[in-house]
């Protein structure tokens, strides 16, 4: 890692995003307010964080309660500025995008979903004009600058320095991602690095199930501080879709790899194309469901990805 104690460089100027579905008032209330702790947590000039949001699948291209979520997104970040933000710095962002039509799902939704979110959200700090966002609300002028984006999920809490350390780890010239020039594949280093992540101990005591079936939580260093066999014996670990990448390698990695409206399940995924690196000393805290319905719901997710 490299000493970053001081703060973060301008060379390596990060943003903090949430994928996320605008689904309803107390949805977006959720959204807004762990933002919102991720920026008390994280505080650094050359760290933003942001929202990237789409309606939930429909219908038809606009619902009724769509442009009211909307609103309420929109004037919660430009809150966050006033309350946080300074002439100097706005930290807050909110980039969300349109419903398109998916012939594959016989609906109107976000183009591929969280990856294509997230893809769409490279190309728009890239400079491209040819994306689905319909609202890019925050300092725009810095998005040429930013250099990786730690992705998170609504549900996940992101520990006071956590971001600065994740940075440091990335931006040491031993895990940058080298390429091979005739395949393209990535032989050494990381685009994407993996924090470890354990339940938090106030969800794992939420429920009599989460207590039961979320197994051991909390801080015990002295069984949690090991390593992983993956990392250990083949130097590369398994990418969860919570971590951060390095945007041009992530990109290029990936570029001419993923069929359109063929891939669900994306994590893996882009971490064995990418080469992801486990960071065991970083630790990221979910909620874990609190019951049996909930877990169900996120296993059918999964299995069906």
């Amino acid at each position: 890692k490299m000493d970053f104690r001081q703060g973060i460089p301008a060379g390596c100027r990060t943003m903090v995003v949430i994928p996320a579905l605008l689904s309803n008032e107390d949805e977006v209330e959720s959204l807004l307010r762990q933002v919102e702790l991720h920026f008390i947590g994280n505080t650094d000039p050359h760290l933003a964080f942001a929202l990237l949001t789409d309606f939930v699948d429909a219908p038809q291209e606009h619902m009724e309660q769509d442009d009211a979520l909307l609103d309420q997104a929109k004037a919660g970040i430009k809150d966050l500025n006033r309350k946080y933000g300074n002439d100097a710095a706005r930290p807050f962002y909110l980039f969300h995008r349109r419903r398109l039509w998916n012939p594959g799902e016989a609906q109107w939704m976000g183009w591929e979903r969280k990856r294509g979110k997230l893809s769409e959200f490279n190309r728009l700090l890239r400079g491209d004009e040819t994306t689905s966002f319909i609202v890019t609300q925050g300092n725009l002028d810095v998005l040429p600058a930013i250099r990786y984006v730690i992705t998170l999920d609504a549900d996940t809490t992101l520990p006071r320095e956590s971001a600065r350390r994740l940075v440091a780890t990335l931006a040491h010239p031993l895990n940058r991602a080298q390429f091979d020039p005739d395949s393209g594949r990535v032989t050494a280093g990381y685009t994407v690095l993996q924090p470890r992540t354990e339940i938090g101990p106030s969800s794992a005591n939420r429920s009599p199930f989460s207590r039961i079936f979320s197994g051991d939580i909390g801080l015990d260093l002295y069984t949690r501080a090991v390593s992983d066999v993956y990392q250990d014996l083949f130097g590369e670990g398994s990418y969860v879709g919570k971590g951060i990448y390095d945007i041009e390698a992530f990109e290029r990695s990936l570029e001419g790899r993923v069929p359109e409206n063929a891939l669900l399940s994306h994590d893996l995924f882009e971490g064995v194309h990418g080469r992801a690196g486990l960071v065991t000393d970083v630790i990221l805290y979910e909620d874990y469901p609190p019951g049996y319905l909930t877990y169900e719901h996120r296993l059918h997710r999964w299995v069906r990805g």
